[in-house]
């Protein structure tokens, strides 16, 4: 039974040597096989980080800030119509009728059913502190959006 087991482990160790000498004997460098290899998963890594750059850079977390805002505002507007009967020029009357506090943009309104008509942060005289920068507003979809 000892011999059997010496000669199982001495096959198995020679097939080791036999596997670390024979494959590996003659590489030198990297094959076609083990490059692609590399570049699929470097592919892979490029698809999932390009898309989060944004995160990383705050543009995201900013518009997400500012659509907020803008929901705020809206919100403003309504109870300033429910209290008044129609709904505010600009934000700057629901400043001064203190229904909101100061926003970083300046919001003109469709007096009659009440939807932003533009958000701005460069109007002069209208300019808040503290204003949002590298986004803009977009009609259409009435959100902030990338600038």
């Amino acid at each position: 039974m000892k011999r059997l087991l010496e000669t199982t482990a001495s096959v198995k160790r020679g097939t080791l040597k036999t596997l670390r000498n024979g494959l590996f004997k003659d590489q030198r460098g990297v094959n076609v096989v083990e490059f692609l290899l590399i570049a699929a998963i470097l592919v892979v890594l490029a698809i999932l980080v390009i898309p989060n750059i944004n995160i990383f850079l705050g543009t995201d977390k900013k518009i997400a800030e500012a659509n907020v805002e803008a929901l705020n505002i809206k919100a403003a507007a309504v109870a300033f119509e429910a209290n008044e009967g129609k709904f505010p020029a600009d934000s700057e009357v629901l400043i001064s009728e203190n229904y909101i506090g100061e926003p970083r943009a300046y919001y003109t309104f469709d007096v009659g059913t009440g939807r932003i008509l533009n958000a701005t942060v460069d109007t002069i005289g209208h300019l808040p502190t503290n204003a949002w920068s590298g986004i803009r507003w977009d009609y259409s979809s009435g959100s902030w959006v990338k600038q």
